[in-house]
């Protein structure tokens, strides 16, 4: 979406999810073909297509051969058999919304169901006013669960992050957060009593510099952007509160970037990189070789999504144990909120067959079908009563705290260009050790202003 796309609802305080920068090619279409009988009524909710619910097409952003996609897979051909709706599925790839959009203010919209990236849905759908609202969904009953409601087993934190101006635009079914990882074998002291607050993380730091002869414990891909900039982005949450980050980037003046909090956040991740705790040629590497030294324990910490243990898994050390902690408050009782991005469902405004589109959504979130994204795809669902991948329970606790933002505060998505034309760049220097916190302040300063110049 261009940078003057509209902001979100205060709801929300984003995304990314992160979810990574590859691009996953487009995937040939496949049907599930399944006997047919009409069945299911319409939640009334979804305009002229509200009344055929005996089949629906779905888009969806896995390629075949995906976890994820086989674990949907199994749940679209045991949902035809229970209903008699049949489903014509398209296994598109990551640029899945994109492929969708041209489409979404025709009459011929090719898809009544498609799931993407948070962001993603927000920007495609959306924000372009082509978005479903799926609140009625959330009063419809989950089937095989007596008195269970789709807004009854997905957690309110997470709808609000998928809420703009009191409508729902997207129902999730995965959650991807940070965490700072580390192997519990070799770090059981780490995994008895994880840092809570800055000064433990510090002096934490510092025990294990010495211990590794003065190398760097925190591992870090510096050529990957997006990582380099988790660092700052926390630092901001920590010392400002949820939407800090966010306020800033869109402010036209640019001076909440030299505000004394904005500041005093850059001091922190400045200080770490000063004193050496970055392993060594972490701002000359080309990813994935810094994580995957790290997982080979080449280095202790690695700031990274719940896709880590999946990633690094092939290149662990005999007997890792995949341990994780929140990045830690700055100090004690202070902000703990953790980033979030969600993958899920979302419907276009124009689709004729909505009805049964949401009726999949509801016979999705049923724990015995929304099980396997941990189970087999080994990821987070949204559910606190489907239990974690052992990898992830660390990260499922601190979900469950129900004290979450979306990533970035949303800027991945309200001023995207403003993120990756001018804060990206000069973060990445920042984080090299190239600038100080005042000439990065300065620039950051000066560069927003002369971008939403030109964006006005």
């Amino acid at each position: 979406m261009s940078a003057a796309a509209p902001s979100r609802s205060a709801s929300r305080p984003h995304a990314s999810s992160p979810l990574r920068r590859a691009v996953v090619a487009t995937a040939i279409g496949t049907a599930l073909a399944l006997s047919a009988s009409a069945c299911a009524s319409s939640t009334g909710s979804s305009g002229s297509g509200s009344a055929a619910a005996d089949s629906f097409t779905y888009w969806s952003m896995w390629t075949k051969d995906e976890p994820q996609a086989k674990v949907l897979q199994a749940a679209l051909a045991q949902f035809t058999k229970d209903t008699g709706v049949k489903v014509t599925v398209q296994w598109k790839g990551r640029q899945v919304a994109t492929q969708l959009a041209p489409t979404l203010n025709t009459n011929n919209v090719p898809a009544d169901l498609i799931d993407s990236a948070d962001r993603f849905a927000y920007a495609q759908l959306q924000a372009t006013g082509q978005a479903l609202d799926l609140t009625p969904v959330l009063q419809q009953s989950v089937p095989g669960e007596s008195g269970s409601t789709v807004g009854s087993v997905i957690p309110k934190s997470y709808l609000n992050l998928a809420t703009t101006d009191g409508a729902l635009w997207q129902i999730p079914y995965e959650v991807l957060t940070d965490q700072i990882w580390y192997n519990g074998t070799t770090l059981p002291q780490v995994a008895a009593n994880p840092p809570a607050t800055w000064d433990e993380f510090t002096k934490l730091l510092a025990q294990r510099k010495t211990a590794r002869g003065g190398a760097g414990p925190l591992a870090l891909d510096g050529d990957i952007a997006d990582y380099s900039a988790y660092w700052t982005y926390y630092a901001v949450l920590r010392e400002l509160g949820p939407g800090a980050f966010g306020a800033a980037a869109t402010d036209k003046t640019g001076e909440k970037f030299e505000a004394p909090g904005f500041l005093a956040a850059l001091d922190k991740v400045e200080a770490l990189i000063k004193a050496g705790d970055f392993t060594a040629g972490y701002n000359g590497s080309k990813w994935p070789a810094v994580q995957q030294k790290w997982a080979a324990g080449k280095s202790d910490f690695l700031l990274l999504g719940t896709f880590a243990p999946s990633e690094t898994g092939p290149f662990a050390q005999s007997g890792f144990s995949y341990r994780s902690f929140a990045f830690p408050a700055f100090s004690a009782g202070g902000d703990t909120t953790e980033d979030v991005s969600l993958i899920g469902f979302s419907i276009p405004k124009k689709a004729k067959h909505a009805a049964a589109a949401e009726k999949f959504i509801a016979y999705f979130l049923a724990k015995d079908h929304l099980s396997g994204i941990a189970t087999t795809a080994k990821n987070l669902t949204p559910r606190t009563d489907i239990a974690a991948p052992a990898e992830l329970a660390d990260a499922k606790k601190a979900l469950d705290s129900g004290k979450v933002v979306e990533t970035l505060d949303g800027v991945k998505e309200t001023a995207a260009e403003w993120y990756t034309k001018v804060f990206l760049r000069l973060n990445t220097s920042f984080v090299d050790g190239k600038l100080s916190v005042a000439d990065f302040a300065a620039k950051l300063k000066s560069g927003s202003v002369d971008y939403w110049k030109m964006a006005q």
